[in-house]
């Protein structure tokens, strides 16, 4: 089981940034593009939620803070477990937008 603890929010017009604390562990599926092998154990310590509306148009980004090297990219487990403690289904974003120590992902 996952758990999140509210950080900190912050709005205005146009954003919505929601922080979140938390400490858990995924183990990676080895599946990723990148050459994350089965196996790694990886801590995630915090997500952000931020959603900018502009019009019609609506985009909520997902950052994940991790100890680990980018390269856990596309990795199944590793979305499947931040969709899991979310409630809902996200996606990495593009690779160039990945960092060690965190994940770009989407809604």
């Amino acid at each position: 089981m996952y758990t999140l603890t509210f950080k900190n929010i912050d709005v205005d017009e146009h954003y919505t940034a929601v922080a979140f604390s938390c400490d858990f562990t995924v183990t990676t599926a080895g599946d990723g593009l990148w050459g994350c092998e089965a196996g790694r154990v990886v801590r995630v310590t915090g997500i952000s939620i931020v959603t900018n509306a502009a019009g019609d148009n609506t985009y909520v980004s997902v950052s994940v803070e991790h100890d680990s090297e980018w390269n856990i990219y596309t990795d199944s487990a590793f979305e499947a477990a931040i969709s899991s403690v979310l409630g809902r289904d996200v996606t990495f974003t593009e690779q160039g937008m990945q960092d060690d120590g965190c994940a770009s992902m989407e809604f």
